[in-house]
């Protein structure tokens, strides 16, 4: 396989990535419910390292940006919710741990702004359809 041209900004994003998921997998040792998010971390980081499966790899960081948004966003002022106040933060959680957690929503604003058209992430994705 040839040397490929990797960006400065994948190959940092990725070891990020895979730091903070192997820091939420010691986190799974004494909280189970973090070795879901660790291992979802870890693939993106490889998916974001191979550069492959772009759009798959965007949306599950914006899920993961806007459901952590919300979960923030319905604590501090979900008080007119009522009782379902508890419900949709809940869902919120469950979303977002669900699309890679902390460790993904650390990253998620460099990656989304990486992402754009013109960018080396953005070029990164779509080499395939760059050299056709």
């Amino acid at each position: 396989m040839p040397t490929e041209n990797r960006p400065g900004s994948a190959r940092l994003n990725a070891l990020l990535m895979v730091v903070l998921a192997l820091l939420l997998g010691y986190f799974g040792l004494s909280a189970n419910g973090y070795l879901v998010p660790a291992a979802i971390a870890v693939i993106l980081a490889v998916l974001l390292w191979l550069g492959r499966a772009g759009r798959i790899f965007k949306a599950a960081v914006l899920v993961n940006l806007m459901s952590g948004t919300l979960l923030v966003l319905v604590l501090a002022f979900g008080d007119f919710l009522g009782d379902s106040k508890l419900d949709v933060s809940g869902v919120s959680l469950l979303i977002n741990l669900m699309s890679g957690g902390p460790a993904v929503a650390l990253l998620a604003p460099a990656l989304l702004l990486g992402l754009r058209r013109g960018k080396p992430l953005h070029a990164w994705f779509n080499r395939a359809a760059g050299a056709a």
